[in-house]
């Protein structure tokens, strides 16, 4: 199950709709990062799993609840394989599995986004960085990882434009949306199918959309900054609205969330307009350029989770 598209031979174009600027639109949403606590608490886990920590790290984390059980799935890179791993959480913390998604040259994976029971994640050959895929698996039960992804989008094309380091995945009016961010998320491919049909042999998400993020429109923005973002979760609130929050490490290796308001009326364009910025202190522990993920705590508000750069025996994951 896949759509096979050629990058070269896209057309970029960023569309100026004349939204209005920010005011209480946003607000709730905002107010949610706004209340991120900048000192961390802190989970420890161990592994005692082989694992690859050779000529790559971890790119991104998740949790995910499964019969009342918390578990966190981390994506990860290796000069060998890419890879996701699962860390159960309760009396003990370990690692549960690490489970392969393709060898050399596909060997790098990307930032990524559960929602639901889905799975998004791109894996890139980042070595040529003209090729990438994005693998959607549907996670029924973290104690059974699934191998098989229910759909594949493969990206070919020019060198830095095809790869695919940071996805995110929402639902929205009955349609499942993929975003994909290419080598330092300069662009953004937004890709959409009908939920029902996800699930269908020979279902293909279609590319909707191509934003260039460097040179959209930005005098709407709290600020013109774009980072080199290794991982892009989408938020949805209470009406709906889609908002994308990007996180990255800056030049002071600070971690640095930022909070875009994706405008849409329909899910065939698109357009960003950042609302809101938040920086956290240096850590040496772990670093969003690392991996991060947004998610849900138990009174339904926004928390940051980030990991060190490796899966080692002793590890740590931080929640802001």
């Amino acid at each position: 199950m896949f759509v096979k598209t050629p990058l070269s031979s896209i057309f970029l174009f960023t569309a100026i709709f004349g939204y209005p600027q920010y005011n209480q639109d946003v607000s709730t949403m905002v107010a949610s990062f706004e209340k991120l606590n900048t000192n961390p608490i802190k989970i420890h886990f161990t592994n005692s799993l082989e694992i690859d920590n050779t000529g790559g790290h971890l790119q991104g984390i998740q949790r995910l609840t499964h019969n009342f059980e918390e578990y966190y799935v981390v994506s990860g890179s290796s000069s060998t394989y890419s890879y996701y791993s699962i860390i159960k959480t309760g009396e003990r913390n370990l690692v549960i599995s690490v489970n392969k998604i393709l060898e050399k040259p596909f060997k790098h994976a990307g930032g990524f986004q559960i929602y639901e029971n889905l799975m998004a994640i791109g894996v890139e050959d980042n070595d040529a960085k003209n090729k990438s895929k994005v693998f959607v698996f549907r996670i029924d039960n973290p104690e059974k990882p699934p191998t098989n992804p229910i759909a594949i989008i493969d990206r070919m094309g020019t060198y830095k434009r095809a790869t695919s380091g940071c996805v995110g995945i929402t639902a929205k009016n009955k349609k499942v949306v993929v975003v994909v961010g290419d080598w330092d998320a300069r662009h953004l491919d937004f890709y959409r199918i009908d939920e029902e049909k996800l699930h269908e042999e020979g279902a293909s998400l279609e590319l909707e959309y191509s934003i260039n993020c460097i040179k959209q429109d930005k005098s709407d923005w709290i600020n013109e900054s774009w980072l080199s973002y290794q991982n892009i979760n989408f938020a949805k609130d209470s009406e709906e609205r889609l908002f994308l929050a990007a996180m990255a490490c800056d030049e002071n290796d600070e971690n640095v969330v930022d909070l875009y308001l994706v405008e849409s009326e329909d899910l065939s364009s698109f357009r960003l307009r950042k609302v809101f910025t938040k920086r956290f202190p240096p850590n040496s522990n772990t670093k969003f350029r690392w991996g991060s993920g947004i998610a849900l705590d138990r009174t339904m508000g926004i928390e940051i989770v980030s990991c060190g750069e490796n899966i080692k025996h002793e590890n740590l994951i931080d929640i802001y």
